[in-house]
């Protein structure tokens, strides 16, 4: 009977399982139950189809060979469309192997050294550069995952538990990527140095005295040819990241080069996110140019936060930098920590976690208990937004800082270039984004500043299904419950090299990237180019808010509204009962919020771009805040979120001076959504719009007084806040028939 008790599963996970070098292990009573289950479990089970499960199964099981078997059958399985994740598999090869050369008798750290040299030294560079993100692994993850699963299981029978695969597997993931890291570390680089020549002792001075460290990786040329540089500046310190970009670079031809933010790793100074960046990227850029083996030309690259760098770099117009290529854009003061000058706590663990030390904080900032404990505290309590610190119980004063700059002033403008400098910037500039990621705020705000100032900028943008860190961690086939068309299926980051082939190399633009604007349109599995944002969709459609029928439901209508009619949202900022009502899943959150909707549409409408409202208004406050949500509401009754918009009334017109409202009078509220989308509507599909205002712990709560929002209490909330849309209100989107 395999019967689990959590104290000594607790035990097991930190002692036997902890990270150290290669080394025989013992064989304890919960390792051999956890084998037999294993084996239970695949018995079991004879789908020979291979999965990654399968493959963890098989390991925990001790059927080594059987899973370097399914690893391999996996890669093929996923090297057409997500080659990424297809050479992430090397690893588990590599552990399979070493371990099935264990039970023949070879010492461990030989047997790992042995399995190395056979798969991993064989590979080109170009296979090896793609294989190294897989050991950027993080094991605190994969330790709470095992406890976690194994916990589940605790006090029954293991596989009489629904989840004891998933208990197996875990576990058996934690005990594989234990045993590869660090043990594998030297192995790496040994191979590197071997093929390429590796520099990650330079320090570079910058203003003030403080000194930039700085890994460079270059390929080892016959005659002395000079090399482009491709650079990446960034405050995320993890060298494992830094050496995989760096050796891709120089797998592709290029100099790879990394470089740390002040204060993080080896560089001095303190870590001070945004404000030096600009100026010591700049100067980085200048040193790796004039090395005797460059060739004059560095060109910049990475995402989120290390897009900035990028923007601030040409801020400062270094003449070597010839080229950008961004992904996840970030623009502080843009799209954090605020979006239309609505404050959004996502972003408060942020500089502890990267801000706080020489290293990353990554135990703090991984700990999801405690900052949905601290919002939901704070905002159950009422108290000012600016007391999240005093709740949290610990110091955050880069976030008490911006709280101090809630206007988009001269703190935020001297990070990024703007106004008539971007007019200055003449080098080609590449950015991809996706439908489900956050930064895209700051990629539109940069194309927009960009082709505005620059009509004839050279600035490409590439949009589809995609999430945050798709450009690093591949295309994954299926998000947030939406599986991606065929089409959208590919590999971004070989997009971004061939780009930079393109810019240095006079190679052929990848066809994807034929015009300024190339984006995916979801359920109609094509692509589509043009030359601006605007020409995403050729045609406009008006849908004007209605009132309520009977039922309640607000309609959303092609046609104003016949009677002159109001309709009236009314929010009690007192009243903080909302985080603690389960909305079920096949319904949106409406609180603060009215829903609109359209009839249903039939087959042949595309949906795309952006969107714009024109509100007339009148309220009971000197400001609010405004939030817009489109939603595709399909036949089965799903929603499908697709672009939105967030911000504070009193910005709307200048997002760098506050205008109130004046309660009582009529108001227009105009605005653009700062994300776009483009679906093909489902036949039988209905648009739905949430417009109100945000009130949930995620978000500063804005009580209307006028004064600092930081500042405001419940005790401001007074009489509930009320606003009433006039007649002639309404919502404009992008459209594109596509009837035959």
């Amino acid at each position: 009977m395999i019967r689990l008790s959590l104290p000594g599963l607790v035990f097991l996970l930190a002692t036997s399982l902890c990270p150290a070098t290669v080394a025989a292990r013992p064989v304890d009573g919960v390792a051999a139950r956890f084998r037999l289950a294993a084996e239970q479990l695949l018995d079991q089970t004879q789908d020979p189809a291979p999965t990654g499960q399968r493959m963890r199964l098989q390991l925990a099981a001790g059927r080594y060979a059987e899973a370097e078997e399914t690893a391999v059958r996996l890669a093929e399985q996923l090297r057409p469309q997500q080659p990424m994740r297809a050479a992430a598999m090397m690893p588990w090869r590599i552990y399979a192997r070493a371990r099935l050369y264990e039970t023949r008798g070879t010492d461990p750290t030989a047997a790992l050294a042995q399995a190395f040299n056979e798969l991993y030294a064989r590979l080109p560079d170009g296979e090896i550069a793609a294989v190294l993100p897989a050991y950027g692994a993080n094991l605190e993850p994969m330790r709470e995952r095992a406890l976690q699963t194994s916990a589940a299981c605790a006090g029954v029978v293991l596989t009489d538990c629904d989840t004891a695969a998933q208990a197996v597997a875990a576990r058996a993931t934690l005990e594989a990527w234990t045993y590869l890291i660090p043990a594998s570390e030297p192995l790496i680089r040994a191979d590197a140095e071997r093929r390429f020549l590796i520099d990650d002792n330079l320090l570079i001075p910058v203003a003030d005295g403080a000194e930039i460290a700085l890994l460079t990786v270059r390929p080892r040329m016959a005659g002395g040819e000079r090399l482009t540089t491709l650079m990446s500046f960034t405050i995320y310190n993890r060298d494992d990241w830094s050496f995989a970009d760096a050796v891709q670079m120089a797998a592709r031809g290029y100099a790879g080069a990394v470089a740390y933010s002040r204060g993080k790793g080896r560089s001095t100074g303190e870590p001070l996110p945004y404000v030096n960046d600009g100026a010591d990227a700049a100067t980085v850029v200048d040193w790796l140019a004039a090395q005797d083996w460059s060739d004059g030309r560095v060109g910049m690259f990475s995402g989120s936060y290390n897009t900035f760098t990028q923007w601030a770099a040409l801020k400062h117009r270094p003449r070597a930098l010839r080229a950008i290529a961004t992904n996840a854009s970030n623009a502080p003061g843009i799209d954090t920590p605020m979006q239309g000058g609505v404050f959004q706590t996502f972003t408060y663990p942020w500089p502890l976690y990267a801000a706080s030390g020489s290293a990353l904080d990554e135990k703090t900032y991984s700990d999801g208990d405690r900052w949905a404990r601290l919002i939901h505290e704070w905002f159950l309590s009422g108290r000012p937004y600016r007391d999240l610190p005093r709740i949290d119980g610990r110091a955050n004063p880069i976030f008490a800082s911006w709280l101090d700059h809630p206007d988009y002033d001269p703190f935020w403008q001297a990070m990024i270039p703007q106004g008539r400098e971007f007019a200055d910037i003449d080098i080609p500039v590449y950015v991809q984004t996706g439908y489900f990621d956050g930064g895209m705020v700051g990629a539109l705000h940069y194309f927009r500043e960009h082709t505005r100032y620059r009509p004839d900028a050279d600035h490409r943008m590439i949009i589809g299904p995609y999430h945050h860190t798709a450009q690093q961690s591949g295309v994954m086939p299926s998000i947030n419950g939406y599986d991606l068309d065929r089409s959208a299926v590919i590999d971004l980051m070989e997009i971004r090299l061939q780009w930079f082939d393109h810019v240095f190399q006079g190679a052929p633009l990848p066809e994807v990237l034929s015009d300024r604007v190339n984006f995916q349109v979801m359920g109609a599995d094509l692509w589509r180019h043009v030359p601006t944002l605007e020409a995403m969709a050729p045609d406009r459609l008006q849908l004007f808010l209605g009132a309520a029928d009977e039922s309640g439901s607000h309609a959303l209508s092609a046609s104003p509204p016949v009677a002159d009619a109001a309709i009236d949202l009314r929010l009690d900022m007192a009243d903080r009962s909302g985080p603690d009502v389960e909305v079920p899943d096949d319904q949106l959150d409406t609180t603060g919020a009215l829903m609109f909707e359209t009839g249903p549409f039939s087959r042949g409408l595309e949906i795309a771009g952006s969107f714009k409202g024109h509100f007339e208004i009148v309220t009971n406050k000197r400001d609010l805040d405004l939030e817009v949500t489109f939603f595709e509401h399909r036949a089965d009754g799903g929603y499908f979120r697709l672009a939105s918009y967030l911000g504070r009334a009193s910005y709307m017109t200048d997002r760098s001076t506050r205008n109130l409202l004046t309660p009582g009078v009529s108001q227009t509220l105009t605005f653009e959504s700062q994300t776009v989308t483009a679906v093909r509507l489902a036949s039988g599909s209905r648009l739905v719009a949430l417009v109100g205002v945000p009130f949930r712990p995620g978000v500063q709560i804005n009580y209307g007084t006028g004064r600092d929002v930081s500042d405001e209490s419940i005790a401001d909330a007074g009489e509930p806040l009320a606003v009433r849309f006039l007649s002639g209100s309404f919502l404009d989107l992008g459209v594109r028939s596509t009837e035959r």
